[in-house]
């Protein structure tokens, strides 16, 4: 009786360990995390065309929703426009025109499996957009703007001297000028006959004194 129940036992023994093996064998492998697989720019490009988009590739189709995609410059200023589209693995987000410097791609998508993914993605914009904006130095003005002392205002600028309105006709003071003097003469020359009269008139009195005094 022994040696059978020990026989059942080893039996029973060796069928265990194929059904063990045959669970480990089926069973579904665990689930991996979606992983990036590429970008638009890549990581440490240089771009020097311009660019209006950057995409995102991953090894297998993300959901369409909860995905969020931001293009940061190195102040972290934003630079994305609108809303990223999902299609299949692959996420695009619209994006301004991007002056040169660096900038980063910073993105949180929701994994097939249901986790959510983040990281990063770095490049440079060189000679593809417009120059970055420059800023004007203290107590200074930019270039685009005029200074105050370049161009007075109205109230600081004096008005050029302006001759006064000449009222007289042309040949007016010439005219003036000959009546004066034409004046001066016909007076000298009225005065001159007054005196030759006054003198003749005397010189007649005279006369007449002395012939009377004769005749006497």
């Amino acid at each position: 009786m022994r040696r059978v129940a020990a026989a059942i036992a080893g039996m029973a023994a060796l069928a265990v360990v194929p059904a063990a093996a045959l669970t480990v064998a089926t069973a579904p492998p665990a689930a991996a995390h979606d992983v990036l697989v590429s970008s638009s720019p890549a990581e440490g490009a240089v771009v020097s065309e311009p660019l209006t988009v950057v995409e995102l590739t991953f090894n297998n189709p993300v959901s369409t929703e909860f995905a969020q995609v931001s293009v940061l410059d190195a102040a972290e200023g934003e630079h994305q426009q609108g809303e990223p589209t999902v299609v299949g693995p692959t996420v695009s987000q619209a994006v301004d025109q991007l002056p040169d410097g660096d900038y980063t791609i910073a993105y949180r998508i929701v994994s097939s499996d249901g986790h959510p993914i983040t990281g990063t993605v770095s490049f440079t914009v060189a000679g593809a957009g417009g120059a970055p904006a420059e800023t004007p130095s203290d107590g200074g003005a930019p270039a685009d703007e005029e200074t105050p002392d370049s161009a007075p205002t109205t109230e600081e600028a004096e008005p050029p001297p302006s001759a006064s309105p000449d009222t007289t006709p042309a040949g007016a003071s010439d005219d003036g000028d000959g009546m004066g003097t034409t004046a001066i003469v016909l007076v000298i020359v009225a005065a001159a006959v007054v005196i030759a009269l006054v003198a003749f008139l005397a010189g007649g009195g005279r006369r007449r004194g002395t012939s009377e005094d004769t005749g006497s």
